[in-house]
């Protein structure tokens, strides 16, 4: 019996290290591509992705890791295998996919997911006009952040319109939750495999924090159903879903692709990559 090959297009990071072994364990073929390392070729009708002498197209599975930066080279390259008939994760690249918080919180209005209210503008006008509805203090953050990072508390609106002035294009803005606690669930096939939470330091407004305490949850049925519902809403197979509760209710912050799990990996003791490569090995097979 042939045995089955993983591509996995991403930085060789403990994560992407994580799934090889997985791979491996369970007899597969596996390596690991740096997109920036791929080449393109399309000719005759049939596109191809190589790596030096590599067809990428000879490999049955491809999950990507990590592609923020070359979103739209990541997208033609979904495009390619799934012409070809490769089972990939995450499949939406090929077609719709949803990027950014801007886009999220639209998706999550219209499916009626709780969510932060959410406003972006492109312009000066357009921030004042903006921030005349909101109550202070907000949060603005990058639309394309990663990693909690480039979030900032705003108090006062003076500060604010000093802020979007210089920022008017690429942050995006929040109402504010005094919260002391969010959570991280982590969803693998429209499955919660486990979750914890994260306190916020004391002066701090965010839980990414440096030397943020975490610990495992029993994630209960209220937050995996938000959680699977946020993630399906955006068509994601693998989502690092962040929660918090506020006056009783679960609101949804935002839903991560291709999320990193060193931390949720140390906190709960799972280990998502061999959930991921279980997930990969059913669906090839339903191919």
């Amino acid at each position: 019996m042939k045995k089955i090959s993983l591509a996995i297009i991403g930085p060789p990071t403990q994560n992407s290290k994580d799934l090889l072994l997985a791979a491996k364990k369970r007899g597969w073929i596996a390596e690991i591509f740096e997109i920036v390392d791929i080449i393109f070729e399309s000719k005759n009708g049939s596109p191809q992705a190589f790596c030096g002498k590599k067809n990428l197209n000879d490999f049955d599975i491809i999950i990507f890791r990590g592609y923020n930066n070359h979103i739209y080279e990541a997208k033609i390259l979904a495009k390619i295998f799934k012409q070809n008939k490769k089972t990939v994760i995450e499949e939406s690249l090929s077609g719709f996919y949803v990027r950014g918080k801007a886009q999220q919180a639209i998706i999550f209005s219209e499916k009626k997911i709780a969510h932060p209210i959410t406003y972006q503008a492109l312009s000066v006008d357009g921030w004042k006009n903006i921030l005349q509805k909101m109550k202070f203090p907000i949060i603005a953050k990058l639309n394309l952040g990663r990693k909690g990072r480039n979030i900032k508390k705003i108090d006062r609106k003076q500060d604010a319109m000093k802020f979007f002035r210089q920022n008017k294009f690429d942050y995006l803005a929040q109402e504010y939750y005094p919260i002391k606690s969010d959570f991280r669930v982590f969803v693998v096939g429209n499955k919660v495999i486990g979750g914890f939470e994260r306190f916020i330091i004391k002066g701090e407004y965010k839980s990414n924090a440096h030397g943020t305490p975490a610990q495992k949850i029993n994630v209960n049925q209220e937050m995996k159903k938000v959680a699977i519902r946020a993630t399906k809403a955006c068509e994601y197979e693998i989502a690092g879903v962040d929660l918090m509760k506020y006056n009783g209710k679960i609101y949804v912050i935002e839903v991560n692709v291709a999320p990193q799990w060193e931390k949720f990996k140390m906190v709960t003791g799972i280990n998502p990559a061999e959930y991921i490569i279980e997930y990969a090995f059913k669906k090839h097979l339903k191919k």
